[in-house]
């Protein structure tokens, strides 16, 4: 079965580009995401457009180089101070990336009839991580500590629900550090769709929350722990493969249903045993029933596919360095993360067309392994491009360029390959305050 035949292959990108760019130009846009009656209503140096492409391709220089940089592209002469750009900011309302991205997600999937071989639409992963964030009285009231010490790091849970296939991001929150990330996985459950395969791992063992997928019409598959009901400890001890379990709701769990308008009910459950190459038993539970539809030897690969969220969180630290900020309040802080989903589903959405990925298995064919685009450069190279591509005269001429650039920087998918994960508790890193321009 190919569990990755629901990637999206066409010729979207530019569709996709010139639906932000008239979100941008569009005055009704700009007043649902300005935050006073009278913000952006002149002819300002810094106006709407250059303050959302401004954020959204931010160096990690200091921010008085970042704007000349950024003036001397797209109008050579003006000068900004970084004092104007942390006043501009507080202007504009962080949902403007998020309405941002909900519209490229939309563009993206529109036309696209991504249905796999198994039936599952897309195959999407839910899974939440830990942002090291501002040390400022503001941002600690807002999102909190990384625990009760007086002098623990500022710290902001994230959750993501996320294409694992199209790389695509569909929905995301950041969040204060003592949120239940049950409960943000929950808040996902609009942007999932009838057809959906969610892939979740042992931290949601949570029966109202596999019934609030299936109610969507979606399907779910989980890890589990020995001890998350007492029908996977007896399938545990067992020398069954396979089982089907009907879990039925408690106390506890009807009155979590009522509380978010889920029906509790009886739930039959699919429980499989995967055997990993340590010997260890991995359980699973799942609502795809049929196991002729859906055999047992599918749900190790089928699983595996979640770690492409795990890979999300590491490119967003690692590559866009979503933990330095350059602004010091929760404003901004939300506005760089959500900036830097945006960044990054855009990045995917240029990968996914058509001639790149035919390029790509034209230049590799015969080799040993599938091949990729290199995240990290492909990352570089978009954000290198973003004045031009929303501002510049020929939006064919620089996607042609950035594919050009994306298929000549390309990985091997190596399949089965896996880390060890140390599970230890959580350290962060010495927090060193950002030396930048503050907003």
């Amino acid at each position: 079965m190919d569990l990755a035949s629901g990637s999206l292959r066409q010729h979207h990108a530019k569709t996709v580009i010139e639906a932000m760019k008239n979100k941008l130009s569009s005055l009704e846009f700009i007043e649902q995401h300005k935050k006073g009656k009278n913000d952006f209503i002149r002819n300002r140096k810094l106006n709407f457009t250059n303050l959302v492409l401004f954020i959204l391709q931010r160096g990690k220089s200091s921010l008085q180089r970042e704007l000349e940089k950024y003036f001397a592209i797209v109008e050579r002469g003006k000068e900004i101070t970084a004092s104007a750009l942390t006043h501009a900011r507080k202007k504009l309302r962080p949902e403007v990336f998020i309405s941002l991205n909900n519209a490229l997600v939309e563009s993206f999937y529109h036309t696209a009839q991504s249905i796999s071989t198994s039936g599952i639409r897309r195959i999407l992963a839910v899974d939440g991580s830990r942002l090291e964030l501002p040390n400022n009285e503001e941002v600690v009231k807002e999102f909190g500590r990384a625990n009760k010490q007086p002098d623990a790091k500022p710290l902001g849970i994230v959750s993501a629900l996320f294409d694992v296939v199209n790389k695509v991001v569909l929905d995301s929150s950041i969040n204060p550090a003592d949120s239940s990330e049950n409960h943000l996985a929950f808040s996902h459950l609009g942007r999932v769709r009838q057809g959906d395969l969610v892939i979740l791992d042992r931290g949601y063992k949570c029966l109202w929350l596999m019934l609030g997928i299936v109610q969507k019409g979606a399907d779910y598959l989980i890890r589990l722990p020995v001890n998350a009901f007492k029908e996977v400890a007896l399938f545990e001890k067992s020398n069954e493969m396979e089982a089907i379990v009907t879990l039925h709701p408690t106390h506890k769990v009807i009155q979590q249903c009522l509380d978010l308008g889920i029906e509790a009910m009886p739930l039959k459950v699919r429980l499989v045993k995967v055997i990993l190459d340590t010997g260890e038993n991995e359980l699973l539970a799942t609502s795809l029933i049929d196991s002729i539809v859906y055999p047992v030897t599918i749900f190790q690969e089928l699983y595996a596919l979640r770690w492409g969220v795990e890979e999300e969180y590491k490119t967003m630290k690692s590559v866009l360095e979503v933990e330095q900020f350059s602004g010091k309040s929760p404003h901004a802080v939300r506005q760089e993360f959500h900036a830097a989903i945006f960044l990054s589903n855009l990045q995917s959405v240029i990968s996914r067309e058509k001639d790149v990925q035919e390029r790509i298995e034209k230049k590799t064919e015969g080799r040993k392994y599938e091949y990729q685009e290199n995240r990290t450069s492909a990352l570089f190279f978009v954000k290198e491009g973003l004045i031009a591509l929303f501002t510049g005269a020929s939006l064919n001429v620089v996607l042609t360029c950035l594919k050009e650039k994306i298929t000549k920087n390309i990985l091997p998918i190596r399949p089965g390959r896996h880390y060890e994960r140390r599970f230890t508790r959580y350290k962060l890193p010495k927090f060193i305050p950002n030396k930048r321009a503050l907003a």
